[in-house]
């Protein structure tokens, strides 16, 4: 970080309170470790390579991430409180998560909590390895089955609509609608990439349409669903959403369903954690739900 601020080995050896050549093994030791050059000592004064300034980002927010956990384990020393660990779907954590720990709080009194968002399958391994305690997902039939291995349980706590939205006009009509295509043009569509688990209860549903003939044309991906939600709202394409994604926009009239009963999905949410019994705070909030 110093070396990419001063764009000098002096002078970052200066501020490191360290000789240059000592400096300048550290960089080389590093680099040997990462298997390429991270600094272009080609040009003056010196830059970083493309590696280096990806190896700069990820350990910026390396470094971030050890501090805010550093901070984390002080406020539950400090605290000498339980905290229960929650690994969950970005749209879950973002639209169903707080309410739902509200509802429970108001029977049981305040946790305190952590949520790490990811993916389905990140969830699956946090929980796995005992790094969260409850995790939140969806769950649906096209979606991974992996969690059918014994070794898990889990509750259901809604279930939700996915459907396919568009961006409004000033009348309230979907700028973009399968049922008024134009036999000759493709649909814009606002994507989930194929991997990720909306993704393929996306591509299954996909087959709705191109049954009928009717074929996309994807301009946009994104595993988040509050991302696929701005682009639909910008008018560049339609795109599945769940429903509880959409709840205001739904309410303002910025975004209209379209599509018919085959293009629609419902989605379980479920609390899952692994068999065995938990901390005190993770039973109470279990016994809870």
């Amino acid at each position: 970080m110093e070396l990419a601020a001063a764009r000098n080995f002096s002078s970052a050896a200066a501020t490191r309170h360290v000789t240059q050549p000592a400096f300048s093994r550290r960089i080389r030791a590093l680099e040997k470790w990462v298997g390429t050059e991270l600094v272009d000592r080609s040009s003056y004064p010196v830059g970083l390579t493309s590696a280096g300034e990806t190896f700069l980002e990820a350990g910026r927010d390396l470094l971030r991430d050890i501090y805010r956990i550093r901070e984390e384990c002080r406020q539950m020393g400090r605290a000498g409180i339980e905290t229960i660990a929650f690994a969950g779907f970005h749209t879950i954590a973002l639209n169903i998560f707080p309410d739902l720990l509200a509802r429970i709080e108001m029977q049981t009194g305040p946790f305190i909590t952590r949520m790490h968002v990811t993916d389905f399958y990140e969830c699956v391994e946090s929980l796995t390895l005992g790094r969260c305690d409850i995790a939140l997902c969806y769950a649906h039939e096209f979606g991974p089955q992996v969690l059918h291995t014994g070794q898990f349980r889990s509750k259901l706590i809604q279930t939700e609509a996915f459907r396919l939205f568009s961006a409004t006009d000033h009348k309230g009509k979907a700028l973009i609608d399968p049922a008024s295509r134009s036999e000759a043009a493709d649909l814009p569509l606002i994507a989930y990439p194929s991997n990720c688990f909306l993704g393929r209860v996306q591509s299954q549903l996909l087959l709705s349409f191109q049954n009928k003939g009717i074929t996309f044309q994807t301009v946009y991906e994104n595993s988040m669903s509050e991302a696929v939600k701005r682009m639909v709202m910008s008018g560049k394409g339609i795109g599945w959403l769940p429903e509880s994604a959409v709840t205001r926009e739904l309410a303002t009239g910025e975004l209209k369903a379209v599509g018919n009963a085959a293009s629609r999905a419902t989605l379980e949410v479920l609390a899952i954690r692994k068999q065995g019994t938990g901390s005190a705070a993770v039973e109470t909030f279990w016994s809870h739900l």
